[in-house]
C-alpha cells in the first residue's frame, strides 16, 4: 500500500510539474562593424604667447587670437563603419606646468567633420555622438589658455611638473 502511495503521490507531482511549466524565447543578434581606430595626427602648440594675453586657438584653423606664428591646431583622425555613430568624449580641461609651480589652464574647443575639411567642421559636444562618413571622421582640437595676468615665462605643457597630463578623446560605437 506504501508502495502505491508512493507512486501516486510522484505521479501527481509529475503531472503538476508538466502543466505549471511555461517557457519563451529571444532571438541573438549581433552586428559586425570594422574596427574603430582613432590616431592623432597633431598635437596643440599656442606658439609663443605673449605674458598678459588671452591666447586662442580656433579648432578650423582661423580667427587665433594672441598666439605665435607657429601655432597648430591638433589633429585626430578615425576610421570605422561608414554611417554608423560613434560616441565622443573629452577633457573639458587640462592644466599645462611649467616644471616648477606654475601653471595655466587649457580648455578644449573641438571641431569635427566627416571629410578632411576644417572650414566645414562644426563644434562637437563631449558626451554627444557623430556619424562616420566613407573616410571616417575628423577631428580638430583647438582651444584657450584663459586670460593670462602676466603669467610666469617659461614653457609649458601638459605632461611636464605641474601638468595634468595630456588631451584625452575617448570615442566607441554608439
Amino acid at each position: 500500500m506504501k508502495r502505491i502511495l508512493t507512486a501516486i503521490l510522484m505521479i501527481a507531482l509529475t503531472l503538476s510539474f508538466a502543466f505549471g511549466q511555461e517557457e519563451a524565447t529571444a532571438t541573438v543578434d549581433a552586428t559586425v562593424l570594422a574596427n574603430l581606430t582613432i590616431t592623432k595626427n597633431l598635437d596643440v602648440n599656442f606658439g609663443n604667447i605673449p605674458a598678459t594675453g588671452t591666447p586662442i586657438l580656433v579648432p578650423s584653423g582661423s580667427g587665433h587670437t594672441d598666439v605665435g606664428t607657429q601655432a597648430v591646431v591638433g589633429k585626430f583622425t578615425v576610421s570605422g563603419s561608414d554611417g554608423v555613430q560613434i560616441s565622443v568624449v573629452y577633457d573639458a580641461s587640462i592644466t599645462l606646468g611649467d616644471g616648477g609651480t606654475n601653471t595655466m589652464t587649457f580648455t578644449s574647443d573641438l571641431d569635427g567633420f566627416a571629410t578632411e575639411d576644417p572650414g566645414s567642421a562644426t563644434g562637437v559636444v563631449s558626451g554627444n555622438q557623430v556619424t562616420l562618413g566613407a573616410s571616417g571622421y575628423y577631428f580638430w582640437l583647438g582651444g584657450n589658455l584663459g586670460t593670462l595676468g602676466n603669467q610666469a615665462t617659461g614653457t609649458y605643457a601638459s605632461d611636464a611638473t605641474g601638468g595634468s597630463g595630456n588631451f584625452t578623446l575617448t570615442i566607441e560605437y554608439f
